[in-house]
């Protein structure tokens, strides 16, 4: 098993990327998942040295890019407050194509980045769908919501062709509330952009968030998953309703050991990253905890090879 941890955990201020990278390398991961994004690395004002301290440490610490994180770009509005809808940065869905040409620019940049860093994978996501506009007909706001999904598929199809010159994987991570949202969207978007270098940030507790049975997502999508985010889900006690809330792995109520033997049994040989950028407030506790618990499952299931 490839074990990567995502360093937006490190978000709070007090570390750089680069004692996040040695605080994760110190834990025994193999991989780092780099966040492309304020306050750890914001591209647009990242000097050459800063790159070469970031290949340094790399060196030092002998950890492979798992994946780049290009889901965000929040740094596009500074300390400015980010437009509703629009919390991630511009999108690939943005209504102003302007925005979407900047997402474009943008996420071009992470692709060459993460070609010099020695990674081949970057995570996306498509952004939230247009706004409804309750005032028209039925069949009005059916157009428009096609027409924002053809401008987002031209959007990224540009980005894949780059990065597919540059050997260079795109990977959508689809999420709850996003226009790309669930299994049916990401299997849209996989059929309606079949190149070999785009697939699947499959994040496993966004599946679960979504109602899905995960075992049967890997199932169908495994063909197309170049990578896979791990986290665990709870459930509010009363109602029932699964928690968009990233856990420790272990501390909620995934079936992480089938999730896992599924996995295995469809063959995956890729990065399992851990995502736990809510609890920035303690984030080499969750950093330690995560790869011990992990390895207790994986040991419970008979290994990982």
């Amino acid at each position: 098993m490839k074990l990567a941890f995502a360093t937006n955990a490190f978000t709070s201020g007090r570390y750089t990327l680069q004692d996040a990278m040695r605080v994760i390398a110190r834990e025994g991961y193999e991989g780092v998942e780099i966040l492309a994004d304020q306050p750890l690395l914001w591209l647009p004002s990242v000097t050459v040295a800063e790159r070469l301290a970031i290949e340094k440490t790399l060196k030092h610490t002998d950890l492979k890019v798992s994946c780049v994180n290009g889901f965000t770009a929040s740094g596009y509005y500074g300390d400015r407050k980010a437009p509703p809808g629009q919390q991630f940065g511009p999108s690939f869905s943005d209504s102003d194509p302007e925005m979407r040409k900047w997402r474009v620019w943008y996420t071009k940049l992470i692709v060459d980045f993460t070609r010099d860093v020695g990674g081949t994978d970057i995570s996306i996501s498509s952004g939230s769908p247009p706004t409804v506009d309750t005032t028209l007909r039925p069949i009005e706001r059916y157009i428009r919501r096609e027409s924002a999904w053809r401008a987002m598929l031209e959007a990224i199809g540009d980005v894949v062709l780059y990065a597919k010159e540059r050997r260079v994987n795109i990977n959508i991570e689809y999420e709850p509330g996003l226009f790309v949202g669930g299994e049916e969207s990401a299997a849209r978007i996989l059929n309606a952009i079949p190149d070999h270098n785009f697939g699947l940030n499959f994040d496993i507790g966004h599946s679960y968030v979504c109602g899905e049975d995960v075992i049967s997502q890997i199932a169908r999508f495994k063909d197309r998953i170049h990578g896979v985010q791990v986290e665990d889900i709870g459930l509010n006690k009363e109602t029932g309703e699964r928690l968009h809330y990233h856990l420790v792995p272990g501390e909620g109520v995934m079936p992480l050991g089938e999730i896992f033997e599924t996995f295995k049994e469809v063959g995956y040989a890729g990065w399992f990253t851990v995502e736990l950028y809510n609890h920035f407030r303690h984030p080499v506790r969750v950093t330690r905890e995560s790869r011990k618990r992990i390895k207790k499952i994986i040991k419970e299931i008979g290994g990982y090879e």
